[in-house]
């Protein structure tokens, strides 16, 4: 796996190598930059010069004469690298002066303008200008205009250009400098909050699950320590409710446990084999209770979300599940003489985890029968509706009183006066994890004609949003 490359390095990942490229770049540009203002600088000698010659060609009755004035070499005394080249032409294409191989990339036109250009004369890069000057001679034959041609080595024009080229390769080095340093110092203040918000976080109890404070932190990472504070807040309560739940678990368990040990003490001090049966007949009694408390405890604590159980859910049809739990309970339901009836009424398809749904309802038929009193009837039924699917269990027992409905679904709550010592208080609370884990929803009411409880648990159906 590689290793995660740091902010600061993913910055000048990205900054560096762009600040290169258009270091790159802006000294192309400043070189050509640099040739033409030397061109032009140059340009102005080599324009003076063609016209000083121009100045001094001549025409009388076809005869062309041409001093060339030594002015037009003064410009390029100073340096002495430098060589250069002219030729006066005549009309005709005669050579008046110069060399005689010397000539324009292109002609000048007529009117005098001076032409500027570039190429390579006797193995050396010159610089040429050409210009025509009209001599008003009609013995001249071709014409009366005579082309004046002067070109100079390019070494002095390198040499300023790259000089100038260096100079401001320098002063931009020097700035791309200033800025990476001013980048890393900025670098390191920008990140400075979030290094003390790790130092800070480090420094945290194991158990500290405060909300981590924002005042100091850039704008653009509040939106990830924000979403940190809801998890730590999501989990500071899933942990109070475990806590919560340990607490409650172990005084519960105690009692069973002291029950247990009084009992097996005092029938180990019987010498009747009848009163020793009678003593572990009510032990056995009480292991059973204490063993279904214990594995509600585990079936609670698989419905809970942060177990991560609950979560694999795939499409299950909720009548042929409540249809086999139903199965399963008849004989429990037959030994206290209680009918148990079954009504589906056709496929009640949803995603959910089979497991944990047929724990829903074992919860919910076992509540009944237990609450029931013999001669009575349990009925068990499924349905779909618009998007949803429902189970309903309904029993003639003892019902619960509106202002206790809320409370039955709290861990180990019990109501006084009902329920065997068996009971556990965990039945209606695992019911509720179950559903809301499923996106579900629980509600009591008083059965019909008044007479027992009805338990109506609304889940969404398959492909229904919760």
């Amino acid at each position: 796996m590689r290793p995660s490359l740091s902010l600061r390095g993913r910055v000048a990942r990205w900054l560096l190598p762009t600040l290169l490229i258009l270091l790159a770049i802006n000294a192309v540009l400043s070189y050509l930059g640099a040739r033409q203002a030397v061109n032009r600088a140059y340009d102005r000698s080599l324009t003076a010069s063609i016209r000083a010659i121009a100045e001094q060609v001549h025409s009388l009755e076809g005869e062309i004469t041409v001093d060339v004035p030594y002015s037009a070499f003064e410009v390029f005394e100073a340096g002495v690298q430098e060589r250069v080249f002219y030729a006066v032409v005549a009309p005709d294409g005669r050579l008046v002066t110069g060399y005689d191989d010397l000539r324009p990339p292109r002609m000048p036109p007529e009117d005098g303008t001076l032409v500027l250009g570039e190429l390579e004369y006797r193995g050396e890069d010159v610089r040429i200008g050409a210009m025509k000057k009209r001599l008003y001679d009609p013995a001249l034959a071709g014409g009366d205009a005579v082309t004046i041609v002067f070109a100079e080595t390019a070494e002095s024009r390198v040499a300023l250009a790259r000089e100038l080229f260096f100079d401001s390769l320098r002063r931009q080095l020097l700035l791309v400098g200033l800025g990476a340093l001013m980048l890393v110092l900025a670098l390191g203040t920008a990140f400075r909050p979030l290094v003390e918000l790790r130092d800070a976080v480090q420094r945290r109890a194991e158990d500290d699950l405060t909300p981590v404070p924002t005042g100091n932190v850039p704008s653009e990472v509040q939106p990830l320590i924000g979403a940190i504070n809801h998890h730590m807040e999501r989990l500071s309560a899933m942990l109070a409710a475990r806590r919560r739940f340990l607490a409650d678990a172990a005084h519960q368990i105690r009692t069973p446990l002291a029950v247990l040990s009084t009992q097996a003490e005092f029938g180990a001090r019987q010498g009747d084999p009848g009163e020793m049966r009678r003593i572990f007949l009510s032990l056995l009694t009480t292991i059973r209770s204490t063993r279904r408390m214990a594995d509600q405890m585990l079936a609670l604590s698989r419905a809970e979300p942060a177990n991560g159980l609950i979560q694999e859910q795939e499409a299950v049809d909720l009548t042929d599940i409540a249809r086999e739990v139903a199965l399963e309970l008849v004989p429990v339901a037959l030994k206290k003489r209680i009918e148990l009836a079954f009504e589906g009424s056709g496929p009640a398809t949803m995603t959910g985890n089979g497991a944990m749904l047929r724990e829903l309802v074992a919860n919910l038929v076992d509540n009944a029968i237990r609450y029931s009193p013999p001669d009575t009837q349990v009925v068990v039924a499924t349905g779909a509706g618009a998007g949803s699917v429902i189970l309903a269990v309904s029993d003639e027992g003892p019902g619960i009183p509106p202002e206790e409905r809320e409370k039955v679904f709290l861990r180990f709550y019990r109501i006084l006066g009902q329920g065997g010592p068996d009971g556990s208080g965990l039945g209606l609370a695992i019911v509720r994890e179950i559903a809301l884990a499923h996106g579900g929803e629980v509600r009591l009411a008083d059965a019909a004609g008044e007479r027992g409880l009805l338990v109506e648990v609304e889940f969404p159906a398959e492909g229904a949003n919760p």
